[in-house]
């Protein structure tokens, strides 16, 4: 980033009390934030964006009323795809994570976040395009930026570790893939152990930045 670039962002959460204090944060933690827009909730702050905001990102709550983060990620993915959405959720699950990676999110965040993790979440999502944290490995934040680094890797992948990889992408749980694919739960833990070392990968999100990336699943 260059020194003295300004960051619009934008705040959408329905809690005015925390998104009074997230405000005051952000502004705090770098002189090149700039909070230029508050919403309390998607709907209102898609609103904004077609009545002519501009903005670099977006820092969104996922549950609210009217309109949740889910929705708000798709809907800017779709038509503003330049605002980039770093998402703050208490949820880190895998299903979770999963769905809002295929819907378009750069990032999550935990709302119980250091202020640290903050800074560096806005400032990679601004400057790389994406935050992830460690949920991934640094080889393959390198294929973000990159993708064909992974074409070999991707090549070694046989018939049953493909269709696997993409039931992993869905909110299937290991055991209804197991099912699906009419093979034993321990068979589908063992394609998911050799998955993570053929393409040194730590987790099921990785998992699906993978697939994203690769296009063997499709954003949503």
């Amino acid at each position: 980033m260059s020194k003295g670039e300004t960051i619009r962002i934008a705040v959408v959460d329905d809690h005015q009390l925390f998104r009074d204090g997230l405000i005051s944060l952000i502004e705090k933690l770098n002189l090149n934030f700039k909070v230029i827009s508050a919403s309390q909730n998607g709907k209102l702050f898609l609103e904004k964006i077609e009545a002519g905001l501009e903005l670099d990102l977006v820092l969104l709550d996922l549950n609210m009323p009217v309109m949740d983060g889910f929705t708000t990620v798709q809907k800017l993915q779709e038509n503003h795809p330049d605002v980039k959405c770093l998402v703050l959720t208490m949820k880190d699950d895998d299903i979770t994570l999963i769905k809002l990676l295929k819907a378009g999110a750069r990032g999550f965040l935990n709302k119980d976040a250091e202020p640290e993790t903050l800074e560096e979440a806005i400032l990679s999502i601004h400057e790389k395009g994406f935050y992830y944290s460690e949920l991934v490995t640094n080889k393959l934040v390198g294929a973000l930026r990159s993708p064909n680094t992974y074409a070999t890797a991707k090549s070694k992948l046989n018939g049953q570790e493909l269709q696997f990889l993409q039931l992993a992408c869905s909110e299937y749980t290991y055991k209804e893939i197991a099912n699906i694919m009419c093979l034993s739960v321990k068979t589908i833990d063992g394609y998911r152990a050799k998955l993570f070392e053929k393409l040194n990968i730590k987790s099921r999100v990785g998992l699906v930045l993978f697939a994203i990336q690769n296009k063997i699943v499709a954003l949503e």
